[in-house]
């Protein structure tokens, strides 16, 4: 889909931007350490080096490649009376004493000579000067491998990191492309149940508009069949509002604590008759005073859920039982009813929006909107429900923590 691959681009351009950006902060302040240390190395080299009479060797990093280094000595004319250091260098006077210049008509006692490739540092004696130079081409060509070696290694961990962005973009996409994929499922789901009813309205409305003259009893008959869709398309419009608001509702439901074995009660009391009149027995058995934190209204409905799912499945003379126990730190409570048993490979579907378990479902009141909405609800309270269907018994169980 387009809005999914625009949606990816910008979790990878985003992720690149902002690795790009890290990336080069932190190779950059590598690279300016390394070559602060090579400053700092190249004023110790110096600083050994302006000894009076010093023989001793410099290495670079305090061990392995020499380091060639010389010092003019100058009196007070600024003439070159002599030329100490370990390395001796085939360079003419003219050559000594352009470098002699340059040295002293510098404004800082210490610099480089980039044209060189030397580093110097200037030292005033009663007669004349002391001028140390160190050959920086070692150092230069250390900082230019450096920087590539950076460069390269940035763009290796650059190229991997993208590739990871590329596999973490479909991951972080997947939970709105299942969201996307379950509101299509909804509307077609919606959108099919809808069209029954008002096929049947529409149909009733054309007889009545071409029968004028038709049969009082028809007339009664086609407008209770309007009547009756429109209240079946009516009552699914409001189940399909709950489903949307109990979805949506979790950022805003106020949650306290409150007595579960009173509400569980209640709603037993309030289905008691219902039972009675279809020819049904409804047992229970809750145990006192657990209490739990969560929403009242939310709590109510998910029970009437279970208990309304259990009045509609029971058998003429079937039994139905509440359940409420606590289980060491959780709280568990179970709606079962006897009737045919759930196979495993419906159970998992039960809680789908629209879906009832088998054909007589369909022939009997209701959408198959009514568990989607109880497992939102116990979803928003961190619990789980579940369905279980044994030795002649569905149940369907609520955990929540105590």
């Amino acid at each position: 889909m387009k809005e999914l691959r625009q949606l990816r681009i910008k979790f990878v351009l985003s992720n690149m931007a902002i690795v790009t950006v890290l990336l080069c902060l932190g190779l950059f302040a590598v690279g300016i350490f390394n070559r602060a240390g090579l400053e700092r190395e190249a004023e110790r080299y110096l600083q050994e080096s302006m000894e009076p009479g010093t023989a001793a060797e410099l290495f670079f990093g305090g061990e392995g490649a020499r380091i060639p280094h010389f010092t003019l000595v100058l009196n007070g004319d600024r003439e070159i009376v002599g030329i100490e250091g370990q390395y001796r260098f085939q360079m003419d006077d003219a050559l000594l004493r352009r470098l002699a210049a340059e040295s002293l008509s510098a404004e800082g006692d210490s610099g480089r000579m980039e044209h060189y490739q030397l580093r110097y540092l200037r030292f005033p004696q009663e007669e004349g000067y002391r001028i140390s130079y160190v050959d920086t081409s070692i150092g230069d060509s250390y900082a230019a491998d450096m920087w590539r070696t950076l460069i390269m290694t940035g763009c290796f961990i650059w190229l991997g990191l993208f590739g990871v962005s590329l596999l973490l973009s479909r991951w972080a996409v997947n939970p709105v492309e299942r969201s996307m994929q379950r509101e299509k499922l909804f509307l077609a789901d919606a959108s099919h149940e809808l069209k029954t009813p008002l096929t049947v309205i529409m149909a009733n409305a054309e007889l009545l508009g071409q029968n004028h003259e038709a049969d009082p009893g028809d007339k009664h008959r086609w407008t209770s069949n309007i009547l009756q869709e429109a209240e079946g398309m009516k009552g699914l419009l409001e189940e399909m509002l709950e489903l949307s608001r109990s979805e949506a509702r979790e950022s805003l439901m106020e949650k306290k604590q409150l007595c579960l074995s009173d509400l569980v009660i209640e709603s037993v009391l309030s289905f008691e008759a219902v039972f009675y009149q279809e020819g049904k027995e409804l047992l229970s058995d809750v145990e006192e005073e657990i209490g739990c934190l969560g929403s009242e209204e939310e709590l109510r409905r998910l029970t009437c859920i279970l208990l309304d799912n259990a009045e509609k499945y029971t058998p003429e003379g079937g039994k139905a039982r509440v359940s409420l126990q606590r289980a060491g730190s959780r709280i568990r409570l179970t709606v079962s009813n006897t009737g045919d048993p759930i196979p495993p490979e419906e159970r998992k579907k039960l809680f789908q929006r629209f879906y009832r378990a088998d054909p007589a479902r369909s022939g009997r009141k209701g959408f198959g909107l009514g568990l989607s909405i109880a497992r939102t609800i116990a979803e928003h309270h961190k619990g789980r429900l579940t369905v279980d269907s044994r030795e002649g018994w569905n149940s369907f169980t609520l955990e929540l923590r105590g």
